[in-house]
């Protein structure tokens, strides 16, 4: 079920978190059951787990915990279920971004509104804006890495290092060769994510050219992308672990520690692994 063919593969920690989806996998396997329709299911499960945060008891949080996290559970099961069938697709992938993007909105939005009726208190507002700010820019950062690499080794087919609308997809869309569906769903990733990916993309551009210099030209873009322990040093920056502190801490009833924890350590984190990656030494055994 893993992407990447046994020679390539790395640890992600992100693979705790579901670990058990490889038994549903095979109970749904020979089922009528689509990826999609596992992608469509979690994002029933998170829009659940927001009404559930919109009831202002212990309750509210708990249940809005166990269904954010069977969200997460069910955002891994519609990937690996697509891959051992064969059925992986660019709707699926573009599906599953917007559930994405729809879910952590609306988490965001609605335990920042509890805070603020909770504590009468607007400055949780800016809190709030920063942690979901942080959550995508952490996620964008490590799915830009993870497509780096995953393109030099031949997988990932369904992503693209540059997501965009391009001339050969307006072309085909016109000829009819690509549904209005698909196209509408990556117009709307663009919309969504471009601004991210583009952001990463500069923020790559700059760590190169701090890092090799003068020698820019002459270095080899797959060993700049092709560190494995690199990509498990950031793992925890994707979208899953982000979410699995929010069930953490809204089982904990500490909401706004949370955020603190994903604007403040997320960040560090991640300019401190950006930082190491710049100045290591050469001969450095890691990243």
């Amino acid at each position: 079920m893993n992407k990447l063919p046994p020679e390539a593969r790395f640890f992600d920690i992100n693979e705790l978190w579901y670990y058990p989806n490889r038994w549903v996998v095979k109970f749904l396997y020979p089922l009528p059951v689509t990826p999609n329709q596992i992608t469509l299911a979690s994002l029933v499960a998170g829009l659940v787990s927001v009404g559930c945060y919109m009831v202002y008891s212990k309750a509210g949080l708990i249940f809005g915990a166990l269904f954010l996290y069977l969200k997460i559970f069910l955002d891994n099961v519609d990937g690996n279920l697509g891959r051992v069938r064969g059925e992986v697709s660019r709707l699926g992938r573009f599906l599953d971004s917007l559930t994405d993007f729809i879910v952590s909105f609306l988490i965001y939005f609605v335990l920042t509104l509890r805070l603020v009726n909770e504590t009468d208190d607007s400055m949780y507002w800016f809190l709030g804006v920063l942690a979901l700010l942080s959550c995508f820019l952490h996620c964008s950062y490590f799915v830009f890495y993870l497509v780096q690499y995953t393109s030099n080794v031949g997988t990932y087919l369904c992503n693209r290092t540059d997501e965009h609308i391009s001339e050969e997809d307006n072309e085909a869309y016109d000829k009819g060769e690509l549904s209005k569906r698909v196209y509408s769903l990556q117009c709307c990733h663009v919309f969504l994510y471009g601004w991210q990916d583009k952001a990463i993309e500069q923020f790559d551009s700059l760590s190169k050219k701090i890092r090799f210099g003068r020698e820019l030209r002459n270095f080899l873009e797959a060993d700049w992308y092709a560190n494995k322990i690199f990509l498990t040093m950031i793992s925890p920056l994707c979208l899953c672990t982000n979410n699995v502190l929010l069930v953490i801490f809204s089982l904990l009833d500490e909401i706004e520690l949370g955020f603190l924890f994903i604007v403040v350590i997320g960040n560090l984190y991640l300019v401190g692994l950006q930082g190491w990656k710049i100045f290591k030494p050469r001969n450095s055994f890691f990243i």
